[in-house]
């Protein structure tokens, strides 16, 4: 069951298509990076167990709010005072001061769940935490899909993260390689010195696992720079603060031993060394959608698919998709979603354009989905231990492992983007989002809560959320009468000049 889960960093031949400098021979975008298995590889290496029971969380998004707190402290009765965090947020005024600078107050988010996640045969129901209607809409129904169909398999890399130590004014071409070759000779003794400066994760069984020298052109002159990349394994840790730490420790050593001028000492959010592939594959079937077969469901979803993989001004709409779910997660766990957004969009285009972080196919009647990221998470230290609905969130998730607090991120966006791609090839993305966003409208106009759901489904009837809402600012009058008044198809009659 676990023989996936992670395995042995082995660096292989390079799988990407790098661009290669002119004269460097050994420079390249990227240096080789650890394998990960073939989708068809990790599916294989889960043996087929019966499906969790996941009946009771069936209709949860048509329960009151109080019953769906209610359900989550019976489904997790360990996790403390899990509705009082839920309801006030969790994070005090006196607290919240302590974590940032010149703070004046909070800002409360909605969190949500998807509650039917399978992944590697385990059940989880996954937090999420964002403003926008149809983000957990669209997980949740579409994690439910695929749980039926098996659910999600995934696998994860060691947990390196790479920090660089830059080294200037080394000479021409020919010194570069002298010093690139004499850092090789001498990488156990810098390695041996580096962990000094983090004894307790080498104790760990972490610590820098590698030294490797990259040549770098300067696009703004005619030098190259030598840039050190230390790849640490940072254990549960996310890492920045550790690898920042090794990386100015480190520096005088490297410029004792070769020379130059040091630079910058600094993580890379790029963490190719750090990354989760996750995968599902369903009968084609299965696919069938809104009253149309799934034949023609996975044919549209693979149009979709290629259009995103060949015009970087869809992939970059695809992939903002895809981040709607993974951050979402990372908001409600505690995690840095600004480092992990950079670390997506730099591995989309690593192959020198920019690409849809998705992949599908179709194989015999089956269909399948994979995507991998370079994803940079913590479990340990930080704010996840000092936030109250961070610890309620991982406490829901089971405390995992950062590998599989991974998974279950880069599961969810791969389910987000699925139905997005889904939803815009087979009805268009605004019939969905829009009956959802019709919520906030309402919310904006001030409708009480209570009235809230009518004034919502008289508003959908109408076919015209925003021109309900125009015609209402227009003319001034109460929401709630204005929207009983409304016929259910507006005609073109009813237009604002």
């Amino acid at each position: 069951m676990e023989a996936y889960t992670s395995f042995p960093r082995s660096v292989s031949e390079e799988r990407l298509a790098a661009e290669r400098a002119k004269a460097m021979g050994s420079s390249v975008l990227i240096p080789p990076m650890a394998d990960l298995p073939t989708s068809s590889e990790i599916m294989e290496s889960f043996q087929p167990q019966g499906a969790p029971d996941m009946s009771v969380w069936s209709g949860f998004f048509k329960r009151p709010l109080e019953a769906r707190q209610q359900a989550l402290e019976e489904a997790f009765p360990r996790v403390s005072d899990s509705r009082a965090t839920l309801s006030s947020g969790g994070l005090t005024l006196g607290r919240a001061d302590l974590m940032i600078e010149n703070c004046i107050g909070t800002c409360g988010l909605p969190i949500g769940v998807a509650p039917s996640v399978l992944l590697n045969g385990r059940h989880y129901v996954v937090p999420m935490c964002v403003e926008e209607p149809s983000v957990i809409a669209a997980a949740s129904s579409t994690t439910k899909l695929i749980a039926s169909c098996g659910g999600f398999f995934g696998c994860s890399t060691e947990n390196i993260m790479i920090g660089q130590i830059q080294v200037l004014d080394l000479g021409d071409l020919g010194q570069v390689k002298a010093a690139k070759e004499k850092l090789e000779m001498f990488k156990d003794r810098l390695i041996s010195e580096g962990n000094r400066f983090c004894p307790s994760m080498a104790q760990r069984g972490g610590g820098i696992q590698d030294i490797v020298g990259r040549f770098v052109e300067n696009r703004h002159g005619k030098d190259v720079w030598l840039v050190v990349h230390v790849e640490v394994d940072v254990c549960e840790a996310m890492g920045a603060n550790v690898v920042n730490t090794v990386c100015e420790g480190l520096a005088p050593s490297i410029q004792s031993l070769i020379g130059g001028r040091i630079g910058l000492r600094i993580l890379s959010n790029l963490c190719t060394e750090r990354r989760t592939k996750v995968c599902f594959k369903m009968p084609i079937d299965k696919l069938q959608w809104k009253g149309t077969c799934g034949e023609l469901v996975s044919k549209k979803v693979l149009e979709a698919y290629h259009f995103a993989d060949s015009d970087h001004f869809r992939a970059t709409t695809n992939n903002k998709g895809i981040m709607n779910g993974i951050d979402a997660v990372a908001i409600a766990t505690g995690q840095d979603w600004r480092a992990i957004e950079a670390g997506a969009h730099s591995f989309a285009c690593i192959t020198g354009r920019y690409r849809s972080l998705s992949r599908y196919w179709v194989e015999g009647d089956y269909f399948f989905g994979e995507m991998e990221l370079p994803i940079s998470v913590g479990t340990k230290g930080g704010a996840v231990t000092s936030h109250p609905l961070y610890k309620l969130s991982l406490e829901m998730l089971g405390n995992p492992d950062c590998q599989t607090l991974s998974q279950i991120m880069v599961a969810i966006g791969l389910a987000q983007n699925f139905a997005a791609i889904r939803a815009l090839a087979i009805e268009g993305i605004q019939k969905g989002h829009m009956s959802l966003h019709a919520r906030n409208i309402a919310v904006a106009a001030d409708v009480p809560e209570h009235l809230v759901s009518a004034v919502v489904a008289k508003m959908c009837a109408s076919h015209q959320v925003f021109l309900v809402y125009s015609l209402w600012t227009h003319l001034s009058l109460d929401f709630y009468r204005f929207c009983q008044s409304i016929p259910t198809r507006m005609s073109p009659r009813y237009s604002v000049k």
